[in-house]
């Protein structure tokens, strides 16, 4: 009977020293990567792709071509640390698992890619075009103090923001979904629409371009501006404001 005692006390006596051990390597014993200042730019290999998702700080920025190019741009003694890794249709990019890089100026990604699907943010950085981009049904999801500046077009786009993003958007969607929560602020007054449906908890503001339909559904202290002279259903509590705009 003590031999069991002795042997589960054992057990359990690993078991939380495992996990307190795991606690704190995540929490505060990743080595940290302090940049150069020699900023350098580095070509990566990678499989197709049509959709990318970050976790850290970086910009993004994104050209449609026929081809799938991936450049680098960071202190080249950071390079090593930055992951860029394609995971089925998805370019993940991420800092290397065990550290923490701190560098001199923003990390750059330039990539190339012939459609793009879905983007996927959590933390801070931003997605930017160069140029204008082409889809059919997009989805983005970002979250923390991203910043996103795109110029699209595709038949439909679903948004969901967390946080404190930035998004502006211009181009032409037929259908456009946004789901807000936090104090994000989207500005799409060039971006048209046929059809607009926003879902806003929080204090998020958007401005929009609806030239058929506006369905709105506001909690909290949210706003939302529109332009167009669209058919409105409107649903609202709290100080949220639904205003159009010249």
């Amino acid at each position: 009977m003590k031999t069991q005692r002795m042997s589960w006390y054992l057990g359990v006596s690993l078991a939380l020293s495992l996990f307190i051990f795991s606690a704190f390597t995540v929490a505060g014993f990743n080595e940290k990567i302090k940049g150069n200042g020699n900023i350098k730019q580095e070509a990566r290999t990678a499989g197709s792709f049509k959709s990318i998702s970050t976790s850290g700080s970086y910009n993004v920025y994104i050209q449609q071509g026929s081809g799938h190019d991936i450049k680098v741009e960071a202190d080249d003694n950071i390079l090593p640390y930055i992951v860029t890794e394609v995971n089925g249709n998805t370019l993940d990019i991420h800092t290397k698992r065990g550290y923490d890089v701190r560098p001199t100026k923003s990390i750059n990604i330039y990539v190339t890619m012939d459609e793009v699907e879905r983007l996927t943010s959590s933390g801070s950085g931003g997605f930017y075009g160069k140029g204008a981009l082409k889809g059919g049904n997009v989805a983005f999801s970002f979250s923390g103090s991203t910043i996103v500046d795109l110029d699209i077009n595709a038949s439909k786009l679903k948004v969901e923001l967390s946080g404190s993003t930035r998004l502006n958007l211009k181009g032409a969607i037929a259908a456009v979904d946004y789901d807000i929560s936090g104090s994000g602020h989207v500005e799409a007054l060039e971006l048209q629409s046929s059809d607009v449906d926003i879902d806003i908890s929080g204090s998020g503001r958007l401005d929009v371009n609806a030239e058929k339909k506006l369905a709105v559904s506001v909690s909290g202290s949210g706003t939302v501006r529109y332009k167009g002279s669209p058919s409105i259903n409107q649903s609202s509590s709290g100080q949220a404001k639904v205003i159009k705009i010249d």
